[in-house]
């Protein structure tokens, strides 16, 4: 006589997001509740009742589900009982695997209470995995389109903001945070690198945002923290463009419907709308902390501590290497102490004369030579404003700016042909599923229209670059005439001038013409490059030592 089974039963309960919208039949408790009355009556054996609440059925690393399978392996459970076979996953090769394979390895039985377990078993869990895959398109759908209403989707709102309590969509300005926001804008634009930032925060006790955000909410913060601030998040910070306003969604996705691993989308998938809530910064400093960012600016320290004033602007005129600062100390003969710095050929500085001259020059006289040169173009530009726009525009341009118009209706085109494409593969997909179109066609059209699609989109970055290179040199003009204007009777020299105006300095070698030293110096502004040729120069070679 065969021995009766002692059924050792654990009960899997899952709820996930999109269930719980779906009202209380699928609750946590309500499947507990059957599943556990369902033990009794049978006369079983409960063990355990492993419940993942919140999790999707795609998602094979719940924490329960997991859990189980380990019991499983010990034999501590021999039937597994479900409500029925979505709650155990809606990935129909997975399920199927674990009800034919790994689940009669180890000897244990698979019972579904609201559905059998026989050859329909596959149908229906390719029906849940199709569920699942309407579904999460249906929620990606809806924060896209939440998105392009300018409707803040995300978790977090970014430090300094707070979502609005009447509108969760909407950033307000959080008063505690924001001087502190703006404060790191300031600094960056005073030629602070981010970790020069970090620790003047971390100096001056600020909270970092993500222990801030929970402390807002009176609760500890659940995330390994050190409390403290680092590059990282004062990059995050200065790359966001919430601070003027501007809300920019969607750039990151999953891999698919079945895995949720994060992966960066491409530019022309992101959601950008422009001005949705209160600017923290003017758009002027927030330009000048980009365009540090786009150089790739990082000051370097002198031996003594110091930041240079000319930390990152100063290039070889010959090799094109970075100029390197250098600090000599002494004292006089009447006991004053002095310092006298001065900048070197990087390349000179490492490898001697066989890699480059030294172009040695002193920092005070680039100081005097910069300050007239600024002096002298604010002077020069006020007397001849139109014709040195135009001839800035004329010179930067690579494209006429009235191709503009032209660009613009190709691009309309391309978008909604884009569109288009986008529909018919919606429609290709879903006739495939019914059983419309046969999988040779289906291939062979998807194919196409995939392709058609990447041509579409290639185009339609290639148009957004060109017009926006048009849009950057004429506000780089306009910008620049109105910065260079302000600083006609400039007097003291310091780096957040610097930055603010100019890009690089190329400094030649030195030499004797005339029993005069001289040296060629060039100075290259932001917004509008080298501005030697129109009519604003008066001779390149300067005299320096």
């Amino acid at each position: 006589m065969a021995k009766q089974k002692d059924y050792k039963v654990g009960v899997y309960v899952r709820l996930s997001n999109e269930d719980a919208r779906a009202g209380e039949s699928v609750s946590v408790e309500n499947q507990k509740l059957m599943l556990t009355k369902h033990v009794e009556e049978m006369g079983w054996k409960l063990r355990e009742i492993y419940v993942d609440d919140g999790f999707s059925g795609t998602n094979q690393n719940r924490p329960a589900f997991q859990r189980m399978m380990a019991d499983v392996k010990q034999g501590f459970i021999n039937v597994i009982l479900i409500k029925d076979l979505s709650r155990l996953g809606r990935n129909y090769l997975e399920v199927g695997n674990l009800a034919e394979v790994f689940l009669p390895e180890y000897g244990c039985e698979l019972i579904s209470l609201n559905e059998p377990l026989d050859e329909m078993m596959v149908f229906r869990n390719w029906f849940n995995e199709q569920y699942s895959k309407t579904t999460s398109k249906k929620v990606r759908a809806a924060k896209r389109i939440s998105a392009e209403h300018g409707k803040y989707i995300g978790t977090y709102a970014p430090y300094g903001y707070k979502k609005d309590p009447n509108n969760r969509h909407r950033l307000i300005i959080d008063e505690i945070a924001a001087p502190v926001a703006r404060s790191i804008f300031e600094m960056r634009a005073s030629g602070m690198g981010f970790r020069a930032i970090a620790s003047k925060l971390n100096e001056d006790g600020i909270t970092p945002p993500k222990d801030y955000y929970y402390q807002s909410l009176g609760q500890k913060n659940p995330f390994v923290s050190t409390g403290l601030w680092n590059d990282s998040s004062v990059k995050l910070i200065i790359a966001n463009e919430a601070y003027v306003g501007n809300v920019v969604q969607g750039k990151f996705g999953t891999v698919s419907y079945k895995n949720s691993k994060a992966v960066r989308k491409p530019k022309e998938e992101w959601v950008r709308i422009e001005g949705q809530h209160e600017p923290l910064i003017n758009r002027g400093l927030w330009e000048r902390v980009q365009a540090l960012s786009q150089r790739g600016y990082k000051p370097r320290r002198r031996s003594d501590g110091e930041i240079s004033l000319f930390a990152g602007l100063l290039h070889c005129a010959d090799c094109s290497t970075k100029m390197r600062a250098q600090t000599e100390r002494g004292k006089r003969k009447n006991g004053s102490e002095y310092k006298y710095i001065s900048y070197i050929c990087g390349n000179y500085a490492r490898s001697g004369k066989s890699a480059c001259a030294a172009h040695i020059i002193s920092e005070n006289i680039l100081v005097e030579l910069v300050v007239n040169h600024i002096r002298n173009h604010a002077h020069k530009i006020t007397y001849n404003e139109e014709y040195i726009v135009e001839s800035l525009i004329s010179a930067q341009s690579s494209e006429t700016i009235s191709y503009r118009a032209a660009y613009l209706s190709e691009l309309e085109a391309h978008k909604k042909q884009i569109a288009k494409l986008d529909l018919l593969i919606e429609s290709l997909y879903e006739d495939k599923v019914a059983g419309v179109v046969p999988d040779s066609l289906f291939r062979r059209q998807i194919e196409k229209y995939e392709q058609g699609r990447s041509e579409r989109l290639q185009s339609v970055e290639a148009l957004e670059e060109r017009i926006g290179a048009i849009k950057h040199e004429e506000s780089n003009s306009n910008t620049w005439e109105e910065l260079i204007k302000q600083y006609k009777a400039l007097e003291v020299l310091d780096s957040e001038i610097l930055l603010l105006l100019i890009d690089k300095i190329t400094v030649g070698e030195a030499q004797i013409v005339d029993g005069k030293r001289t040296r060629d110096i060039q100075v290259v502004y932001n917004y509008a490059g080298d501005v030697e040729g129109l009519g604003l120069t008066d001779g390149e070679a300067v005299t320096a030592g």
